[in-house]
């Protein structure tokens, strides 16, 4: 009985080798067909992995690699030698896109034609409806073979059908770039304020869109004792017409993306290894974004040069005083981008007058009012005269400094409020957050006297119990926002002038997460929150948006 089953399990392999065989040999000739007749071509790696797999005597595993394949090592520092991390340069990421396809490749001939083409003769003037296809109007016996019969057609095809504009617009691949984006000049804005009914209090109308970087994530990882998680800021370009948005991660790295809120595709990645980001800002002129975080100098990208360029060595001194700035994060630009104000430490503010892309910047001023302990936040005034400094002992005054004259012109006190956080402002508003965010009409602060007396905010609102993250007005100034990180789903958004919270939005299943940041988009029609998670969620506000 043994020696039967073995005679038929030999007769089977003897049987099965050739329809193995032959079976391969077919798989061989659809693949050489196709390639020929679609263009498409194996991999030359897939390739040898089906024969090895298909073989008789295969290599199961990996036995099919070669030995210098099968391992890579990456060992700590590797390559990087005595290097430090301030010293790394950052690295600019494209995302990959389909090239458009040559000209040459486009001249290549066809892979199969009809040989009764070169047969055929068809005479042009026996046939009436051919007969406007003939050269010579007095020829009576014109005749033309097969294939200058479809030339003739195509192009008489073409006379009538003109190829339309867009067809004949060849971009440079199928993902958009930044500079296309800023050479565009099409209005992406809404229609004139004027003509748009104010927003009423009590109800928004907002839809959610789908997430700004879902096609190229933040990690929800830190890779510094002294970052962020996940998203630690957001940067929209200064312009309505050139949807942009920065996204700072705590994972060193700055994603921008075109938002159209469909697609919202991917432009590039900024790898910044020495630098642990906290904070990307465009410059007014939107020709560059400051790059800051916990360390003595800054990174500016330049956007038309598409150039990562440093700050100059030793810009504030070429040894550390106890005023100078350790942190680069708290700042903030003049509206005409000439100056850029940096908080440092016991209470000083260095002025840095900024050059050619921040490249050559130098500090022309040093703030010191004497009044000690650190500097919360910074903001200008419109007309960029007056700089408004939160700081002091408990974090609740502000002093106004005459930019001009390098002197304090008056002070104020945040009412009921201890260790403020941020600070915010836009042409008739200004709001500090600490655990709540106090709420002032800047006609209210528009006094002269130098002693830091506590005014009055017109309005508390005390929704947020928690330390303030993020505050951000509408371009409008109809809306204003405040988020805090501290617990998951702190987001509130404010009508004003009223002061009313809207009472629809956001609900308890809206998936905020801890929040980091919140910002409108220029022309007003979206908000976008970055959480801890790495996410970047988007929304459109339909008072505002661009079909209404």
């Amino acid at each position: 009985m043994p020696s039967t089953l073995g005679s038929r399990r030999r007769k089977h392999a003897s049987e099965s080798a050739p329809s193995k065989h032959r079976r391969r040999n077919e798989e061989d000739e659809e693949r050489d067909l196709e390639s020929r007749l679609f263009g498409s071509r194996k991999p030359k790696r897939e390739a040898v992995l089906d024969d090895a797999l298909s073989s008789d005597d295969e290599e199961t595993g990996l036995g099919w690699m070669q030995d210098s394949e099968l391992f890579t090592v990456d060992l700590p520092g590797a390559g990087n030698g005595d290097v430090s991390e301030d010293d790394l340069e950052p690295t600019i990421e494209l995302p990959e896109i389909d090239a458009a396809p040559s000209a040459a490749a486009k001249r290549t001939a066809s892979v199969w034609s009809d040989p009764a083409d070169d047969t055929i003769v068809v005479s042009l003037h026996e046939n009436k409806r051919l007969r406007k296809l003939k050269k010579n109007a007095t020829n009576a016996g014109e005749k033309t073979d097969g294939k200058e019969l479809q030339a003739r057609l195509r192009a008489q095809f073409e006379q009538l059908h003109p190829k339309p504009e867009w067809a004949s617009r060849r971009l440079e691949g199928s993902a958009p770039s930044i500079h296309r984006l800023l050479n565009s000049t099409t209005s992406l804005i809404a229609q004139p304020e004027s003509t748009r009914s104010p927003l009423q209090p009590g109800f928004l109308d907002i839809q959610r869109l789908r997430n700004a970087n879902e096609q190229n994530p933040t990690t929800g990882k830190k890779q510094a004792s002294n970052a962020g998680f996940g998203v630690v800021d957001l940067a929209w370009h200064p312009s309505p017409r050139v949807p942009v948005l920065a996204v700072a991660g705590g994972d060193r790295r700055v994603r921008f993306f075109n938002i159209d809120g469909h697609t919202n595709a991917p432009l590039l990645t900024l790898n910044i290894p020495s630098l642990p980001l906290k904070r990307s800002t465009f410059h007014p002129s939107g020709s560059s974004v400051l790059l800051a975080g916990s360390r003595p100098f800054y990174y500016t990208y330049d956007l038309a040069a598409q150039a990562c360029i440093r700050s100059p060595r030793n810009l504030f001194g070429s040894s550390p005083t106890p005023s100078s700035p350790q942190s680069l994060d708290r700042h903030a630009f003049s509206p005409d981008g000439s100056l850029l104000a940096v908080a440092g430490r016991r209470g000083c503010v260095s002025v840095v007058e900024w050059g050619s892309g921040g490249s050559n910047g130098v500090v022309v001023a040093e703030l010191r009012s004497g009044r000690g302990g650190t500097v919360a936040d910074l903001t200008w005034s419109d007309d960029g005269s007056q700089l408004n400094v939160l700081g002091g002992a408990n974090g609740d005054e502000v002093e106004v400094w005459d930019i001009a004259e390098r002197s304090v012109l008056r002070q104020w006190k945040d009412d009921r409020a201890y260790g403020g956080l941020v600070m915010r402002n836009s042409n008739a508003y200004t709001a500090i957050g600490t655990g709540i965010v106090n709420l002032y009409r800047n006609a209210a602060l528009a006094g002269d006297t130098k002693q830091a007396n506590a005014v009055e905010p017109f309005k508390s609102l005390e929704h947020l119990t928690t330390p303030i993250s993020s505050i951000a007005f509408h371009p409008s100034d109809e809306i204003v926002a405040s988020a805090s990180g501290s617990k998951t789903d702190m987001l509130k958004l404010y009508h004003l002038p009223s002061g009313a919270a809207f009472s629809n939005w956001p609900t308890s299943s809206t998936p905020l997460g801890r929040v980091n940041t919140v910002k409108f988009s220029p022309g007003g029609e979206y908000l976008t929150t970055g959480n801890t998670r790495g996410a970047v969620l988007l929304w459109s506000l339909k008072h505002y948006a661009v079909d209404q």
